[in-house]
């Protein structure tokens, strides 16, 4: 089953099934915190994933809710997974990015769009680490620890069943000399190899194409099928990450995928393209 260690999914899952749980019984998120004697916050949040339910919680809300043996069993079974120690959570990462790989590990497919930089799900070490040290300061150790999470988080595109990825990215990010040409044309040998993969699809965007609905800044869609209520969408900005749920938002910024895709080169013509810029910016001793 797909995702079936992923205590990121495992806690979302729980938290739906809670949710719709107290929408049968017909009581509000207040009624069911005072009977708790706890506070309606620590309620929403559990019912929305952004905090994990602790077995005596699921306990007491099966009772609340008057659910059978089988199903608390179930639920509790859930709550369990959910609390089980994932790669990332040895990172220093925000709660956010936390979700996202948790997610990126459950998915079925993904699609991102990146209209400044190379995926992360594509980075190569060397660029990785130039991108983190051109974004700011970082101690040494940081920089290190940020690199090898990115790494890590490519191991789903190895794994027996892969998500499907499908990559859009800017001709900027193609073009744009992060570390310099050497490191810049090795990433470009990594873009090159991955669209060789049955389960990846890459398009450039090329600057012909214009004024274009991901102007605005990336975004990624990550799509759980085992799950659907966990599918998200994560969008990156200056402002902090942040990543949205509801069914309008997740149809809306597929609608915007769909668009990019339909003006972007084809797989085909943004090999050619990547080549001919790795051609041009190959350091000389290599031509």
């Amino acid at each position: 089953m797909v995702g079936e260690h992923a205590p990121t999914l495992r806690r979302r899952e729980l938290a739906a099934r809670l949710r719709a749980l107290r929408h049968e019984s017909g009581k509000t998120i207040e009624e069911v915190a005072r009977e708790l004697l706890c506070s309606p916050t620590k309620i929403s949040r559990i019912e929305t994933g952004r905090r994990g339910a602790v077995l005596r919680d699921v306990r007491d809300l099966c009772r609340l809710y008057d659910v059978s043996p089988a199903e608390q069993e179930q639920l509790m079974s859930l709550a369990r997974a959910s609390k089980e120690r994932a790669w990332w959570q040895g990172y220093d990462i925000g709660a956010t990015y936390r979700t996202l790989i948790g997610l990126e590990s459950a998915a079925t497919a993904i699609s991102d769009y990146q209209p400044t930089a190379i995926p992360g799900l594509l980075q190569t070490p060397a660029y990785a680490r130039a991108l983190i040290e051109g974004a700011g300061e970082r101690r040494t150790q940081e920089i290190d620890e940020q690199v090898k999470l990115r790494i890590n988080r490519q191991r789903i595109l190895d794994r027996p069943d892969p998500p499907y990825v499908s990559f859009i990215l800017d001709e900027a990010a193609t073009r744009r000399l992060v570390g310099g040409r050497e490191v810049m044309a090795e990433q470009l040998d990594a873009l090159l190899a991955a669209c060789e993969r049955p389960h990846i699809s890459l398009q450039v965007l090329d600057f012909e194409a214009g004024a274009h609905p991901g102007l605005p800044g990336s975004f990624g869609i990550v799509e759980i099928e085992e799950s659907p209520a966990s599918s998200i969408v994560f969008v990156e900005g200056h402002h902090g990450d942040f990543y949205l749920e509801g069914s309008v938002d997740l149809k809306r910024f597929r609608r915007i995928f769909d668009q990019l895709r339909s003006i972007a080169l084809s797989p085909k013509n943004s090999v050619d393209f990547i080549a001919a810029v790795r051609d041009r910016i190959r350091p000389p001793e290599h031509s």
